[in-house]
């Protein structure tokens, strides 16, 4: 169905999001190249557009967490979360912070604690590693950071979900890359993905394919809606997890 930016975004902000009555919420979000591919010309970000980039701000602001990979953050040069105006508005209203917490998942450390995410003075992101991860000599260097070491030598994600939760809040926002939401499918850790197919097609050779509603059993995930705004498809799935 098409639709304008502005009942797109409204649509997304009225979304029933239970979280609370059992567990934390976790979405996915993700965008696609018109073939399928994760990056164009080796990131994510060369795929959207205004009207992806608006979603995306959007989604940020309904979590309470933003989950990603080390080499996401590091491919898109991450730094403290922008977030819509209207978002602002009813992130106040509600009592929440005023930006939710970016936890990086991370074993081997390898992130620069001078870039911009953790540089900031105003903004307080998080990592979490494992207790026998490699280079954990580092984590000094990361002041204005808090630390999570949940797992031996891998992150454990299915115990780090409810502590992530019960530390900011329940809404969980995981935004890759494509390793990351593999991991969370294989362990049945989430209740929704947003996909957004972009009009660009990519032929990056180490591009990996965007999760999609085939990756499961028929009858598994189901597709709430689809609509169209512009060249861009928004594709919003839910499952019940087993």
């Amino acid at each position: 169905m098409e639709t304008d930016l502005d009942s797109l975004l409204e649509t997304y902000i009225s979304d029933l999001r239970p979280e609370v009555l059992s567990s934390p919420w976790i979405m996915l979000n993700m965008i696609s190249s018109k073939n399928g591919l994760a990056t164009l010309n080796g990131t994510s970000g060369a795929l959207g557009g205004p009207m992806d980039k608006a979603l995306f701000r959007t989604l940020r602001g309904l979590s309470d967490v933003i989950l990603v990979a080390a080499g996401t953050v590091r491919a898109e040069n991450y730094s403290a979360p922008v977030i819509s105006d209207r978002m602002t508005q009813i992130r106040s209203s509600q009592n929440r912070s005023p930006l939710p917490t970016i936890a990086v998942v991370t074993n081997s450390l390898n992130l620069d604690p001078d870039s911009p995410l953790f540089s900031s003075p105003n903004y307080r992101p998080a990592i979490l590693t494992s207790k026998t991860g490699r280079n954990k000599g580092a984590l000094p260097l990361f002041k204005n950071t808090d630390i999570f070491q949940i797992g031996e030598s891998l992150v454990d994600l299915k115990a780090a979900i409810p502590t992530l939760a019960e530390a900011y809040g329940p809404v969980i926002l995981v935004e890759g890359g494509p390793n990351l939401n593999q991991q969370l499918v294989d362990l049945d850790l989430f209740d929704e993905f947003c996909i957004t197919i972009s009009p660009r097609y990519s032929s990056d050779p180490q591009s990996q394919i965007v999760t999609t509603a085939e990756s499961y059993q028929a009858g598994k995930v189901i597709l709430d809606r689809e609509l169209v705004v512009g060249d861009f498809t928004f594709k919003r799935f839910l499952r019940k997890r087993s």
